[in-house]
């Protein structure tokens, strides 16, 4: 059965430029005198999937028809497009379209490195998909600020694909093809801009769980008190939640506060345990087992993977 090619690659030294992601890279320059990156790639020239670790770097580049989505781990992530300046540390999301930019990425600390998952794919094939799919959209528009439960189905899907070709077990190439094909579906959905004036009050208040989700997540927070602290009742936050798309808000919760575990372990801050318990888990039984099925290896080898 046909593998899928992987390529990995490590550059150091202050002028080099890295492996190239994106259409152009402009200039490229390590934070450190001794810096260093580490790519890995899969995917051909439609839909990229990378892993990035690095020292810390600044670099401008030129992407003009890429859609380019950003889920850094460990680490913060600046970006200027113009006179505009957005970041995200880990567990955050950035999203852009095709632009020129300058980004600089920055360490957690000097024991660690910066570490992100990336998906580059051209519009024009996201423009392809929505033909295939026949989905009602009047247009793709790359700077939406995706939905919180959507993108994290992306996250995951990415980071069991990526795990999974490090650890010398990639997917056959066929199911690559297929799983790609599946991003392709998800990205559409989560950036096509539906047909429609406005969002739902259903919707809004989704948007608003969310938000309230992961601002507390680490504390004591039932499905039934976040509906109380929305004007609603549970039965009605589960509906809000499945016409959206959404698994139900408790999967969403959980997974939330999976993402931030795995947020601590990738910094190397305390033990397996810790990390669970400050991220709001209390179900210490089931949470390796959970982890497992959402990030493709155990809690104890993300910390012990740790740089």
């Amino acid at each position: 059965m046909r593998k899928q090619s992987v390529r990995t690659s490590w550059i150091s030294g202050v002028d080099a430029f890295a492996p190239q992601l994106f259409h152009r890279t402009e200039s490229f320059r390590f934070l450190e005198t001794e810096g260093r990156i580490g790519v890995t790639r899969l995917g051909g020239n439609s839909m990229v999937l990378a892993r990035v670790r690095s020292t810390g770097h600044d670099i401008t580049l030129d992407e003009p028809e890429r859609l380019t989505l950003l889920f850094p781990w460990a680490g913060r992530i600046t970006c200027s497009v113009g006179d505009s300046m957005t970041h995200a540390d880990g567990g955050g999301v950035l999203a852009f379209g095709p632009n020129r930019r300058r980004t600089v990425v920055t360490r957690p600390s000097r024991a660690l490195l910066y570490r992100a998952d990336l998906l580059t794919m051209p519009l024009a094939g996201l423009d392809e998909t929505l033909r295939t799919e026949d989905l009602a959209v009047r247009r793709i528009a790359p700077s939406h600020d995706p939905s919180a439960g959507a993108v994290a189905r992306i996250r995951s899907s990415i980071g069991l694909m990526l795990t999974g070709a490090e650890a010398a077990r990639p997917l056959p190439a066929a199911a690559l093809e297929a799983g790609l094909a599946d991003l392709a579906v998800d990205l559409v959905c989560v950036l096509a801009q539906p047909d429609r004036p406005a969002a739902s009050a259903g919707a809004r208040r989704v948007a608003q769980a969310i938000a309230l989700m992961r601002d507390a997540h680490a504390e004591p927070l039932s499905i039934a008190a976040l509906a109380r602290n929305l004007g609603c009742s549970s039965r009605s936050l589960q509906t809000a939640f499945r016409n959206a798309g959404h698994p139900a808000p408790r999967e969403v919760l959980a997974a939330i506060r999976l993402d931030a575990a795995r947020v601590r372990l990738l910094s190397g801050d305390g033990n397996v345990t810790g990390c669970a318990l400050d991220s709001g888990i209390t179900h210490l039984g089931r949470f390796a087992q959970a982890y497992r099925q959402r990030f493709g290896e155990h809690p104890a080898d993300t910390l012990g993977s740790k740089c």
